[in-house]
């Protein structure tokens, strides 16, 4: 049992600290809706402030979180290239450094490649939900 928490704190040991500043700005903003409700201005700036607090800690999580994530295939990147300095793209024949191609690969899957994922299982889903509706 505690190998197994232990795994997963260190698959994402972030997640659950995250969460909190999460859980904690949507309480925050809802005490914020009260305190406009009833017009309570020293209330709404303690909570604003405290809410400004909770985001700064939020995106902090989120920076740290983001290098904990990253820095595996930096560190990769860098063993690669030890054995290849350079890697030629064959349509433009460029030789262009292995970390700088790895980086460049990663960047691309993560900000093109899996939105565009997304995108496609979505409508894959509404079409699948669709044609089950139609059927029935």
């Amino acid at each position: 049992m505690h190998i197994s928490k232990l795994l997963n704190f260190l698959k994402d040991p972030h997640s659950q600290k995250i969460q909190q500043h999460k859980k904690r700005y949507q309480e925050l903003d809802e005490l914020l809706k009260v305190a406009v409700d009833i017009k309570d201005a020293a209330a709404f700036k303690s909570i604003q402030a405290e809410m400004r607090e909770v985001f700064f800690e939020y995106l902090t999580a989120l920076g740290v979180d983001s290098l904990y994530k990253f820095s595996p295939h930096l560190v990769l990147a860098c063993l690669i290239s030890l054995k290849f300095e350079t890697v030629t793209i064959p349509l433009f024949n460029w030789q262009v450094s292995t970390v700088f191609a790895y980086l460049s690969m990663y960047f691309l899957f993560h900000l093109v490649l899996k939105p565009l994922v997304r995108l496609i299982m979505t409508i894959l889903a509404k079409v699948a939900r669709d044609n089950f509706q139609v059927n029935n």
